[in-house]
């Protein structure tokens, strides 16, 4: 499979930093999507565009109150998250073909942190981890597949917890740093299925 069938979707570059994205810029096609759900689905769906990719790897961090920081998750369900859980709003999780059976992420519209009230957190209780990107990346792929009448690519999600929504996420660069190898590898371990 050549690379131009692979994109790899990363909110900010600081996340795998700019010698690796150089080097995983050989082997595949990368987009920054941004922070947030607007920005990830328009970036999404602007990136598509531009070639018919075989498979999407959304590759980030994210927090977790049920895994330790360093852990690698591939969640297979995404959620739509806040008001569309648990509400008249309440969307279907996206189950993914890929991915860890039974692991999940819920994409939030707000940032997940100690501020956060009681009744959110709530409802992130079901979930493996949180992020702010993914639900809408998953979307954006589906309706860019069904206006364009064109195959829905492999999604692969890749997260690394970098923190629990607590006091830690004021380390989140520095933690960074020591996150990103084993992010690279976790990657290159994907990437390796699909060359």
């Amino acid at each position: 499979m050549s690379k131009n069938k692979i994109l790899l979707l990363i909110a900010v570059a600081e996340e795998l930093g700019d010698k690796a994205l150089e080097q995983i810029g050989r082997r595949c096609d990368i987009a920054l999507t941004g922070v947030g759900k607007l920005n990830a689905f328009e970036a999404t769906f602007s990136a598509l565009q531009k070639g018919e990719y075989e498979v999407v790897i959304n590759l980030g961090t994210c927090g977790s109150s049920k895994h330790p920081a360093g852990s690698v998750l591939r969640p297979s369900t995404v959620a739509q998250g806040d008001i569309y859980i648990d509400s008249p709003f309440a969307t279907e999780p996206v189950r993914l073909a890929t991915g860890t059976a039974e692991q999940s992420i819920y994409s939030s519209d707000n940032f997940i942190g100690v501020d956060t009230p009681p009744s959110q957190l709530r409802l992130l209780e079901p979930y493996d981890c949180f992020d702010m990107e993914s639900y809408a990346i998953v979307r954006a792929i589906d309706f860019y597949s069904k206006q364009n009448n064109s195959a829905k690519p492999i999604i692969e999600m890749i997260k690394i917890v970098s923190d629990a929504g607590d006091e830690t996420l004021e380390d989140w660069s520095t933690r960074l740093e020591n996150l990103r190898t084993t992010l690279c590898n976790a990657l290159n371990d994907v990437l390796s299925l699909y060359e």
